[in-house]
């Protein structure tokens, strides 16, 4: 077994656009040139219409530190601690699924495949190490055939048949697990539809780079549906208040891509519905974020929740924030803040007339705007002495909104002398701040 932490990579990604500069170009079945140099999407050509894009698909290392992966556990034992299990889902990258089409164009940039798998292999085992439940679907999706292949040629999205065999790694890691026993139950079948077409940015900007058609990013598609007993009622694949724990999917545009029918083979491998919350182009954390700091989430918690992130998607890309606001979220004892000590100052700012000893640490600050259409929020601290502390949280464009926003409050409650909201929108009559704790802090 080759271990990751005892290797010396061949290059760093700076060394990659190095010797595509000075590597000669190769031969296109496409009449594609100058792919490797694209500033959208650089990619290179494998075999039989297949396109592997450089910084993403053919990379040997994850940015996965200690940190992060720590950060993560946090949000999983949060999550645990209030009865839902998370199940997390790394794909791995197009080139360890599909080695057999790369070109030897990606040799000679210096792609070992060995030391790719055992990058892929270290950052699950690091997750795994800090107790985040993690599912290997690279097996599964490698076992594919030639006439079922798990990913789209010149799209970087996996197919209908990549996504059953992922949905079928996930459902019996789950079906496994404590728990699992209390699902709400139901009969589905999975049906073939038609060819369909996806839209694909990345074969747009490919094809503008090639003289012959590039292949369609296309697959077959299915769908799944309930199958009730005469005289039952249907049941709502996305979602039911029927008896029974339920299980919701988050995550990105491979679970929100309705051709490839990720949630509908999840439904029947598991034999219960499965609730999509996944979001195309809301980067790692808008699906995630926008389901669990929603008013839903709160209300109902899901048994399972199923994590999708493609692996290269840095999940400390944008600091320590998401993760923590996830973990706040995922707390549960929260007090709301009467109305008396909550005034509105001017428009869209609420001010706190809070007691210093309510804000010891560890606390969250839930804002809710009370309106959907808020996107942004900021928290100001003003300390003795003069000092203020803000902190911005904002949603991606693409992403739902549910106007709640869960702030960390790391400030020492002795120093802090005022507290404010400040949201890009707020409905007043709905709008309301709640205080929230850890359960050992809220028994203690």
């Amino acid at each position: 077994m080759i271990s990751i932490r005892n290797m010396h990579l061949p290059f760093a990604p700076c060394g990659v656009w190095m010797a595509i500069f000075c590597l000669p170009a190769i031969a296109s079945d496409f009449g594609c040139s100058r792919l490797e140099n694209d500033p959208l999407v650089a990619s290179v050509e494998g075999k039989q219409g297949y396109f592997y894009r450089v910084l993403a698909d053919i990379r040997m290392q994850h940015q996965l530190s200690d940190h992060t992966a720590k950060q993560l556990a946090e949000v999983a034992k949060a999550l645990e601690a209030n009865g839902t299990t998370l199940v997390y889902v790394p794909i791995p990258t197009k080139s360890l699924t599909m080695p057999q089409f790369l070109p030897d164009r990606t040799y000679e940039l210096g792609f070992n495949y060995d030391i790719a798998k055992a990058a892929y292999d270290d950052a699950l085992a690091k997750l795994r190490h800090n107790g985040v439940l993690t599912v290997d679907v690279l097996s599964a999706l490698r076992s594919n055939d030639k006439y079922h292949p798990p990913f789209l040629q010149a799209d970087f999205h996996w197919t209908a048949w990549g996504a059953q065999s992922a949905a079928k790694e996930v459902a019996a890691t789950i079906k496994s697990l404590p728990g699992a026993d209390t699902l709400q139950t139901a009969s589905f079948e999975t049906k073939p539809t038609n060819r369909q077409q996806i839209i694909s940015t990345m074969r747009r900007f490919l094809q503008a780079s090639c003289l012959s058609s590039l292949p369609l990013a296309e697959m077959d598609s299915f769908e799944t549906t309930e199958v009730s007993a005469p005289g039952d009622a249907q049941l709502d694949i996305f979602g039911s208040d029927d008896a029974g724990d339920q299980v919701a999917l988050v995550g990105t545009s491979f679970s929100d891509l309705a051709p490839a029918n990720f949630a509908g083979f999840l439904s029947q491998e598991m034999q219960t519905p499965v609730s999509n919350y996944a979001v195309s182009g809301g980067n790692q954390f808008g699906s995630i974020t926008s389901y669990i700091t929603s008013a839903a989430f709160a209300e109902k918690r899901p048994r399972f929740l199923i994590w999708e992130n493609p692996i290269y998607n840095n999940l400390g890309k944008f600091g320590d924030a998401p993760l923590r606001e996830l973990t706040a979220a995922a707390t549960k004892t929260c007090d709301l803040v009467p109305t008396p000590l909550v005034s509105a100052l001017e428009s869209n700012v609420l001010d706190l007339a809070l007691r210093p000893e309510i804000l010891n640490s560890p606390s969250v600050i839930l804002a809710d705007a009370g309106n959907e259409n808020s996107r942004q929020a900021i928290l100001r601290v003003a300390l003795e002495g003069g000092d203020v502390i803000e902190t911005q949280i904002s949603r991606p464009a693409r992403a739902t909104s549910s106007g709640r926003y869960y702030f960390p409050f790391d400030a020492h409650s002795k120093n802090v002398t005022n507290v404010q909201i400040v949201f890009d929108t707020l409905s007043p009559e709905r709008a309301g701040v709640s205080i929230c704790h850890s359960a050992s802090v809220k028994e203690n």
